[in-house]
């Protein structure tokens, strides 16, 4: 048996020529709970046809007794322009550069 994908509905879209990026505002129906940040990379990749490397996830939002999370996603050109402007809070928490040692 074969699960699913979760029905994912774009709200808004927009194209960000001066960034090389889109901008997405989406709603994801949740299965069973609030999915992690790495599922929803996977699954917005597919949905949204984009490389992992370019996609970052800025905000994952659950409200309290919903089946659904929005989120405010962002597809780069390319992983070079991501790395160029995403701010480096965004890049560790999603995976591209390793968390600073403290010490």
């Amino acid at each position: 048996m074969a699960l699913s994908l979760p029905e994912v509905r774009v709200i808004e879209r927009r194209r960000n020529e001066l960034l090389k990026r889109v901008e997405y505002l989406l709603e994801v129906a949740n299965q069973s709970g609030t999915p992690s940040r790495a599922e929803l990379r996977k699954l917005l990749s597919t949905v949204l046809d984009a490389k992992e490397d370019n996609l970052v996830l800025v905000k994952v939002l659950t409200p309290a007794g919903r089946n659904w999370t929005r989120v405010i996603a962002r597809v780069y050109d390319s992983r070079d322009q991501l790395m160029r402007i995403e701010p480096k809070y965004l890049l560790i928490r999603e995976g591209f550069l390793e968390k600073p040692k403290k010490g």
